[in-house]
């Protein structure tokens, strides 16, 4: 979701779209919008870096963005950022204006885009390496834990990955030529 809003340092007067109301988890025109209510929103350690923000932008009148987080009127964390320049007013005064936007949803989606792809990652080469675990069980009287530890040692000294190390073994494992014990 993406709002706009504007604000007149001079009154100290916000105006916000419909958008940037929902986002802070209000109703269009429920409350009136001032800097301290947008601060008491920022989450904390975020606090520092807008006001940061806030004062390079009425300093230098450069265009500015800014990622941080806000907890909604209904308590929720939202992930959003803020961008904008500052310009003159009709009238001269400073008033700067941009765009709030939400990324919560596009972050949340990322995320789980990624931990689905390591799982489906992990569980596609978890067989593989069971079978490993099994042929170095067998080829060196270890226990499971143990061929997991030569695995990764062996990935380590090659500096190859712990599922190709599997693969490669496995493959030999199955034409009968592994080490031996003893080797």
């Amino acid at each position: 979701m993406v709002g706009l809003y504007s604000y007149r340092p001079d009154t100290d007067r916000w105006t916000w779209s419909d958008e940037v109301y929902r986002i802070h988890g209000f109703e269009p025109g429920a409350v009136v919008p001032t800097t301290k209510l947008i601060m008491s929103h920022i989450r904390p350690e975020d606090r520092d870096a807008a006001w940061d923000s806030r004062d390079a932008a009425m300093v230098r009148h450069q265009p500015f963005s800014l990622l941080h987080r806000i907890t909604t009127a209904a308590g929720q964390e939202r992930v959003v950022m803020t961008a904008g320049h500052v310009e003159h007013d009709d009238d001269g005064a400073l008033v700067v204006r941009g765009h709030l936007i939400d990324l919560t949803d596009v972050r949340a989606d990322a995320v789980a885009q990624e931990v689905d792809s390591t799982v489906q990652d992990f569980t596609e080469h978890r067989a593989i390496i069971e079978q490993a675990k099994g042929v170095l069980t067998q080829l060196y009287s270890v226990d499971p834990e143990t061929a997991f530890a030569l695995l990764r040692a062996f990935s380590a000294d090659a500096n190859v990955r712990v599922r190709d190390i599997a693969t490669n073994l496995v493959a030999a494992a199955s034409v009968n030529d592994t080490p031996t014990k003893g080797r």
